[in-house]
Formats: C-alpha cells, sequence, structure tokens
C-alpha cells in the first residue's frame, strides 16, 4: 500500500513540474511583449503568448506596415489558439480563409551579432515568416483561396541574426501570414517559442532524444508483449497492448513536432492528419479490448462493444473523408473520447482496483496518467487551456507502469512456475510411489478378481454337475440298476474320467459280506467278471471300505486294471475310490480310473455329490428291500390263510365224524 501511495505522489509530482515548467509568466499585450527585464541568454526558451495583431483576410507583407497611418488597423486576438475561435465585429471567423499575425518584441540592445531563433511546431495549414523585414523562411503555400493554398506541416527551429552593427537589435517585428482551406482548426493554435538559437536547438535536440527514448521504450515493451502472445497465445490482452503500443508510436511521431516528416519531408499533409487523428481517436477502441481482455468480470460486454463500434465508425470516418469534412465532428469525437476514457479509468480500473483485482491498482494508475494528459493536450489543442504537450510523458508513465506490471505478474508467474515444478517434482515422486502402490493394489484386485471368477466358475462347475446327476436321481427314484448306471455315467462323463464301476454291499452272504458290482462304464467283459464280486477285506477298495474314507491313487499299479478300445488297451493315469455310507456306515463304493490326474475342484465336486448318490441309492435300495420283505409277507399271508382254511375243512370234517361216532355210540347203547 505504502509502495503505490510513493508512485501515485511520484507521478504527480513529475507531471506538475512538467506542466508549470513549460509556462512562463510573460505575457504580450496589444500585440508587444516586453522582455528588456529578461536575460534572454539565461532563461529558457519563452513562449509568445498573448495578444498578437491580427489581420483577418489580409495577407499583409513588411512594407504595409511602414505606414501604419494608412488605414491598416489590426484585431487583437490570444494565440496560440484556432481562429475559429474569434470574433471580428461581433461575427465568429470560419475555418477558412487567410490573415496575418503581427507581434513586436522588445529587449535589451545586443552588444554583439547574436543568432536568435522561433520555434514553431504546427501552423493549421501554411505559412510564410518575416522578421524585420527580412522574409525567413515558407512552409506549403499561402494563397487566398482552396486553388492557391497548399497545406504543409513542418516543425523547425528558425534561426535569425541581429547584428548591432547593421539594424536596431532592441526590437524585432514578428509577420506570418497564414491561410487554411484544408482543416477545421485555423491558424496559430500551436504555441510558438523565441529564444536564443543555440538554447532552442538545446531543447530541440532535448526533445527529440526524448521522443526517441520514449519511442524506443514503447517499441521495446510493445514487442515484449508481442512475444509474450507469441508464446502464449491465450492471453490476447499481450496482443491488444502492442497493438496498442504500435498506434502509441504513430501518435508519437505525427503529433507535436512530427517527427515522421524528419524522415519522411514530402509526405501527404491529407495522410499526415489522418494519421494524427487515427492514432488518437482509435485508441478508445484498443484499449477497451486491452482492458477487458484484464477484466472480463467488471468491464460489460454490451459497453465494451458500444466502443469498438463507435471506433471504427470514427476511424472510417477519418480515413474515408477529407480533413476539412471529418474535422466538423471533431468536437464528437472528442466528447467520445471523453467519456469513455473516462468510464475506462474510473468505471472499469477504479472499481477493479477498489474490489483488489490483481494489476488492477497499476492499471487504473498508469491509465489515469495517460488520460490527464492526454486531456490537458486535447484541451490545449482547443485553446481552453495553456501547456504544453506532455502527453508523452504520460504515454511513458503508463508503459513504464505496465511494464513494471508485467515484470511482477512475470515474476509471480516465474515464482509460481517455480513452485509448481517443485511440487509437480514431488506430486510426480508420489505420484510415482502411489501409481506403484496402486498398480500392486490393482493387481492384487485383479488377482481376486480372477480368483473369484475362477471361484465362481469352480462353483457354477460343481453346481451345474450337481444339478444334472440330481436330476438323474430325481427321474429314477424307483430302478435301482438303471439309477446306478445312470448316475455312474454321468459321474464319469462330468468329470472326464474313462473308466468307472459302482459296488455295493451284498448281505446275503451273512457273516462273509462282500462288494458286488451293480454298474460299470467303459468296462471290458473280463474286468466284469473278475471284478464282480469283491470282499470287503481285497486290495484298495477294501482299504476304502475299512475307513470311510476317499482314496486318491496317482500312481496305479501295473496290471491292476487296463482300459480297452478299439486302438488298444491303456494303463490310467490316476484311480479315485470314493466310499458312499449312511451315518457312518458303509454300503457301497465307486471307483473311477481316467488318463489324467484328477484335480482338488473334481475331488471336492465328487466328494459333494458321493453323499447325494449314496442317500438316493441307499434309499432305493431299503424301498426295493422292504418291497421284497412286503411281497414275502403277502405270500406267507397267503400260505397261512390256505392252511388255516384246510385246517377249518379238517375241523369240519373231524366234527363231522365226531357226530357220525356219536350217533353210532347211541345206536350200540340201544
Amino acid at each position: 500500500m505504502k509502495f503505490r501511495i510513493l508512485v501515485s505522489i511520484l507521478t504527480l509530482w513529475f507531471l506538475s513540474t512538467t506542466v508549470s515548467a513549460s509556462n512562463n509568466n510573460i505575457f504580450i499585450e496589444n500585440g508587444i511583449i516586453d522582455l528588456e527585464p529578461v536575460n534572454i541568454y539565461e532563461s529558457k526558451s519563452i513562449k509568445l503568448q498573448g495578444e498578437w495583431e491580427f489581420f483577418w483576410n489580409k495577407l499583409l507583407e513588411p512594407q504595409d506596415f511602414k505606414n501604419l497611418k494608412s488605414g491598416i488597423n489590426p484585431d487583437y486576438v490570444k494565440v496560440p489558439k484556432s481562429w475559429t475561435s474569434y470574433q471580428i465585429d461581433s461575427v465568429k471567423i470560419p475555418n477558412e480563409g487567410f490573415a496575418t499575425y503581427r507581434l513586436i518584441i522588445n529587449k535589451k540592445a545586443d552588444s554583439t551579432a547574436t543568432i536568435y531563433g522561433l520555434k514553431i511546431s504546427s501552423v493549421f495549414s501554411n505559412y510564410i515568416l518575416w522578421i524585420n523585414g527580412n522574409l525567413i523562411t515558407e512552409v506549403g503555400k499561402v494563397g487566398t483561396n482552396d486553388d492557391l493554398s497548399v497545406p504543409q506541416f513542418k516543425y523547425q527551429d528558425i534561426p535569425f541574426i541581429l547584428d548591432p552593427e547593421k539594424e536596431n537589435t532592441e526590437k524585432i517585428e514578428v509577420i506570418i501570414q497564414v491561410s487554411n482551406f484544408s482543416h477545421q482548426r485555423a491558424g496559430l493554435q500551436k504555441p510558438i517559442f523565441f529564444g536564443t538559437y543555440e538554447k532552442l536547438r538545446s531543447e530541440s535536440r532535448f526533445m527529440d532524444i526524448l521522443n526517441l527514448i520514449i519511442i524506443g521504450i514503447i517499441l521495446v515493451i510493445g514487442i515484449n508483449h508481442l512475444n509474450m502472445y507469441l508464446f502464449r497465445r491465450k492471453d490476447v490482452s499481450n496482443l491488444y497492448f502492442s497493438i496498442v503500443s504500435i498506434v502509441m508510436i504513430l501518435r508519437n511521431i505525427t503529433t507535436g513536432d512530427r517527427i515522421i516528416t524528419y524522415f519522411i519531408p514530402n509526405i501527404n499533409w491529407e495522410l499526415l492528419v489522418k494519421l494524427d487523428n487515427f492514432s488518437g481517436f482509435g485508441t478508445i477502441p484498443l484499449f477497451a479490448l486491452f482492458i477487458y481482455s484484464l477484466f472480463k468480470v467488471d468491464f460489460p460486454k454490451a459497453i465494451k462493444n458500444i466502443i469498438i463500434i463507435i471506433g471504427v465508425i470514427v476511424t472510417l470516418l477519418v480515413f474515408a473523408t477529407p480533413a476539412n469534412f471529418y474535422g466538423k465532428y471533431r468536437m464528437f469525437f472528442e466528447i467520445y473520447i471523453l467519456i469513455f476514457g473516462l468510464y475506462l479509468t474510473f468505471g472499469v480500473l477504479l472499481k477493479s482496483a477498489i474490489r483488489r483485482r490483481p494489476t488492477a491498482f497499476f492499471a487504473f494508475l498508469g491509465m489515469f496518467i495517460l488520460y490527464a494528459t492526454a486531456i490537458n493536450d486535447v484541451l490545449s489543442s482547443m485553446g481552453l487551456i495553456q501547456s504544453t504537450y506532455v502527453a508523452p510523458y504520460g504515454l511513458v508513465a503508463f508503459m513504464f507502469i505496465q511494464s513494471i506490471t508485467i515484470t511482477v505478474k512475470s515474476a509471480k508467474a516465474i515464482n509460481e512456475n517455480e513452485n509448481l515444478s517443485d511440487e509437480l517434482t514431488l506430486e510426480k515422486e508420489n505420484l510415482e510411489l502411489n501409481i506403484t502402490e496402486r498398480t500392486k493394489e490393482l493387481q492384487l484386485q485383479h488377482d481376486q478378481l480372477i480368483k473369484h471368477q475362477d471361484k465362481e466358475k469352480e462353483q457354477s462347475w460343481v453346481n451345474n454337475g450337481m444339478t444334472l446327476i440330481n436330476d438323474i436321481l430325481a427321474d429314477n427314484k424307483n430302478d435301482f440298476k438303471a439309477l446306478s448306471s445312470k448316475v455312474l455315467s454321468q459321474l464319469i462323463k462330468y468329470v472326464r474320467a474313462t473308466f468307472g464301476v459302482l459296488y455295493m454291499l451284498d448281505n446275503d452272504d451273512g457273516e462273509d459280506p462282500a462288494l458286488e458290482l451293480v454298474a460299470d462304464y467303459g468296462c471290458s467283459n473280463e474286468v466284469r467278471k473278475d471284478k464282480a464280486k469283491i470282499h470287503i477285506t481285497t486290495g484298495i477298495l477294501g482299504v476304502v471300505y475299512s475307513e470311510n474314507k476317499l482314496k486318491i491313487v496317482n500312481d496305479v499299479p501295473e496290471n491292476y486294471i487296463k482300459i480297452e478300445s478299439g486302438l488298444g488297451e491303456s494303463q490310467p493315469e490316476a484311480l479315485l475310490v470314493i466310499p458312499l455310507s449312511i451315518d457312518e456306515k458303509v454300503f457301497g463304493i465307486i471307483e473311477i480310473a481316467s488318463f489324467n490326474k484328477f484335480t482338488d475342484l473334481e475331488v471336492e465336486f465328487i466328494k459333494r455329490i458321493a453323499l447325494n448318490i449314496a442317500n438316493n441309492l441307499n434309499n432305493i435300495r431299503m424301498n426295493e428291500n422292504s418291497a421284497v420283505l412286503i411281497k414275502k409277507f403277502r405270500e406267507q399271508t397267503l400260505l397261512m390263510q390256505e392252511k388255516e382254511e384246510e385246517m377249518r375243512q379238517n375241523l369240519e370234517e373231524m366234527e363231522a365224524i365226531r357226530e357220525q361216532y356219536e350217533e353210532l355210540r347211541k345206536k350200540n347203547n340201544k
């Protein structure tokens, strides 16, 4: 905050001292300026401001003033000022016409020959200069009509010599003829300075150097902005500011001392005026674009568009019409600059600064200085105030402040980039670590997902197999043989085995039980005969029966079993023996052989399905046994009924015999 206040104070001090230094307190009265109290050799150049003699619609030469009693009566007008603001006999003078200005300078007499000079900038629109009756210079062609008058601008330091041995050096007569048929402003609108030629040249060289420095500064800043835009095209504010810089350079070389005439002496007067006016009126739209690109939040788009549209119209009018035509609307143009310049400065930038937008304060300060100096020059050109041309200083201040803003902004951006780079490096390291850890996590999750999918596939395989076999069990509840064969066949196919047999415990042998082959799959007749009935203590089957545990044999003994096919016979790779038990009591065994080793999933599936098979086979066998017992019971019941009927018949026969015997005994007793 202190830095901002200091910058503001220094800037205002610089402007105030610049303006005050350009003024002096010596004024012309009734066409005469008294410089006797002034040490011309040591003082700065003196502005010839005040009441000049003015002769409207008269082109007078020095000999015309030799006899003032010849009826030549002057009017007294303020210079510098356009004669369009003068009134002769209460009538306002038009811009088109011609006139003669005259001034008498009284000073101390010179002791030696001295070179003096006049500094004359822009005269609208041509002039002829006489000093002490001698024709000194002519710029353009002075004429009494448009055809004879040729406009031209030429900024120059005009020397002339006063020699006390040849003439009176206490009095200097200055006569200037001016004609204008090309511009809305006319006459001696710009100030004329008097002093020693050496002093004037020194000041001119200083101003030339200053202007070149200003142009160089603006050029460097403009190129810098353009380079920044080329490297970062998203930030269009740099492009707009570089264009503003070019226009500001154009304005610097086409106004004031019109440096462009040093390089192009014969430049077309109309073109020079157009460039002058364009560089003044065309800057508002460019500033609007530049400021809008920085502070869009505080700058309504509609107002921005209005500024640009009016600016385009003004620019087209300047380039498409003669200066004498569009100059009629100069007041409108100046009001346009005044209103929208104030809006950009206070309506946008000041508001942004109050809202603490980044770089807004410095942008406001630079714009305020530039606009203040521009208003000074406009008011001076209109003759409302008397001051020097200070717009270049405001322009340099604006560019300098803006360059500081850019430097600070760039420094912050570099620091932020460095910090961001460090953060990115750290973030990259953390990211690489996180990626590694995340990759491990994802790989673990992937592995877990694969395992889960494999488990789901395995579970689905088991469930499908159980469903398939359970369906067979459900469809064959009344046929033990068919059920045994279908279950065994489906089980072997599902586990992709080759050979299988199903044994059930045969209790018909009483105390010597055996395992009877009830179903087979892929067995030869020889195997069926050899393994039709196996004792419960024989081989692997006996071990499984006695231990009631599943048995896997991966190294099948030779000649244990041969699997035959049309191509020959082969030894199986693995053997799986599964007990069928209910309540820890084994009542059957399934034996499966395969050319491949059994997987854990296949073994688990067989173990799970074996219980269902055991329950169903046991139930069917019990049902069949019950049916046999019921049949026997019925046969025994029928037999008993037949015997009972036979006994009843015997009893009846015996009763009949007894009755016969009794009758016979009774007869005998008689």
